[in-house]
Formats: structure tokens, C-alpha cells, sequence
């Protein structure tokens, strides 16, 4: 057996696991955690924290290395990759009539503690699918197989787990892991892919309150925007993340890191 075919095999067994603890975990976790702000970043930690921790395993024994070059180039241009995309979003869920103003916006140290428990979240999904998967799949297959498969992984991983439903919401899962995919497949890196799926996840959740829909979640939010009317148009309890507005966006981003990929293929 090859060395790329034995990674692959133990990515399978790995993904196999994954899905099979955030299938049944949650349930066995939630009964220890209390409610409210602490209660959701220890449930967060308590779930994610091994699938983080298992990512990372699979990653070193699959001899993936580090990522090189500028990490603040990535960061910085991951970050504006992905509240850019937010806020083209957000901008044709108005101009569809779907944004309103709401008065829940709630300011203070909790904040603090949704990032870190946003960053947590991001870390493990990064870590697993674009930081051990995609690099394994890339090996056997090549980058223009690797990135849509490991994003059909992950949009039917959130799935299984119940963190979507319904089509539209489905279908911005797999183009969000496109985008993060050919993020990480380029010079930015896994850094860069980790970047922008903070800046969107912490841009909709902490910043601009669109998640959840209606209303803020518990660490607050600066603003309280909230989605009503067309479903189709964020006015859903899945607010921007089922709507065509997430979509229109993140297709305009997938093109745009597809023509510079083409672009640095061909220099």
C-alpha cells in the first residue's frame, strides 16, 4: 500500500468517527453543560475540541506540513475574503427587501468569549476538511477533484450533525467549502481559508447579528439585522445562511479564486 492510499485510508476512518461523534455527541455533551453564554462555549469546546484535536493528529501522520510564507498576508487577505463576502450578502438580502433593523443588539465582555468560541468552531472544521482531507485527497486525485469533494463532505457533514436544512442552505454549505477549498489550495494557505471562515462566521454572528435570525445569540452582537419575509431572501429561522442572497455572494467569491488559480497555473 502507497503512502498516499494508507493517508487516504486512515482520512476515512477519521471521517467515519467525526461524523459518527457529531451525530451521537452532542447528546451525551449536552447534559453536562449549563445554558447561556458559558454553557454554549463549553459545549462548543467540548464538541469540537476532539474533532480539532483528531485533525490535527491526522494531519501529522499524514506528513502535511506547516504553513510557510507570510502568515499575516494570509490572515489579513482570508479576513477581508470573508467579511467581504458577508457583506455582499448582506447587501442583496436589502436590496431584495429582506433587511430590517432589530433591537436586540447587546455590547459587552461576552463578545470576548464568542470569538474565541467562533474561532474554536472554525479551527476544527478547517483543521479536519481543508487541513487533513483536502491535502490527501489533492495527493491522489488532484486539486480539481479534492476541493468539490471535501466540500460536499462538509456541507453533508453539517447535515448529519443538524446544522442545516433545506436546499439553499445545503447548496451555500458546499460553495462556502468551495471557497475555503481553493483558499487553502492557494498561496494563502490554510491560514487564509481559516481567516475567511472566521471573518464571515464572526461577521454574521458578533458583528452584524444575523445569526441567529431573528434576534442575537447569546455573546451579543454590535448590530441586531435581522432577515423577514421571502425565506428564499434570508426571511427564514436559517436567515442569510438558506437564502439566494449567501449564494449569490459566495459565487461571485468561487469565481473570482478560480480565475486566480487559472492565473497562477498559467504564469
Amino acid at each position: 500500500m502507497t503512502q498516499p492510499v494508507r493517508n487516504a485510508a486512515m482520512a476515512a476512518i477519521g471521517l467515519v468517527l467525526i461524523t459518527l461523534w457529531l451525530r451521537f455527541g452532542p447528546g451525551l455533551v449536552g447534559g453536562w453543560v449549563s445554558e447561556g453564554a458559558w454553557g454554549e462555549a463549553g459545549f462548543t469546546v467540548a464538541v469540537l475540541g476532539p474533532m480539532l484535536l483528531l485533525g490535527w493528529v491526522g494531519r501529522r501522520l499524514a506528513g502535511i506540513g506547516g504553513a510557510g510564507g507570510a502568515w499575516g498576508r494570509s490572515l489579513g487577505f482570508g479576513a477581508l475574503t470573508g467579511l467581504g463576502g458577508l457583506l455582499l450578502a448582506t447587501g442583496y438580502a436589502a436590496l431584495a427587501g429582506t433587511l430590517v433593523r432589530g433591537a436586540d443588539a447587546a455590547v459587552g465582555p461576552l463578545l470576548a468569549l464568542g470569538l474565541i468560541v467562533i474561532a474554536v468552531q472554525v479551527a476544527a472544521e478547517e483543521m479536519v476538511f481543508r487541513g487533513w482531507l483536502q491535502p490527501v485527497l489533492q495527493s491522489l486525485a488532484g486539486r480539481w477533484v479534492a476541493v468539490p469533494l471535501v466540500a460536499a463532505l462538509f456541507a453533508a457533514l453539517h447535515l448529519v450533525a443538524g446544522g442545516a436544512s433545506g436546499g439553499v442552505a445545503l447548496l451555500n454549505l458546499f460553495l462556502g467549502g468551495i471557497l475555503f477549498g481553493l483558499i487553502a489550495a492557494g498561496r494563502l494557505g490554510l491560514p487564509g481559508a481559516m481567516a475567511a471562515h472566521f471573518a464571515w462566521n464572526a461577521g454574521e454572528q458578533l458583528l452584524l447579528g444575523l445569526d441567529p435570525n431573528p434576534g442575537v445569540g447569546a455573546f451579543g452582537a454590535l448590530l441586531d439585522l435581522d432577515l423577514r419575509g421571502a425565506s428564499l431572501w434570508g426571511g427564514s429561522d436559517q436567515g442569510l445562511n438558506g437564502s439566494w442572497a449567501m449564494s449569490l455572494s459566495l459565487v461571485a467569491l468561487v469565481v473570482g479564486w478560480l480565475l486566480a488559480a487559472r492565473r497562477s497555473e498559467a504564469a
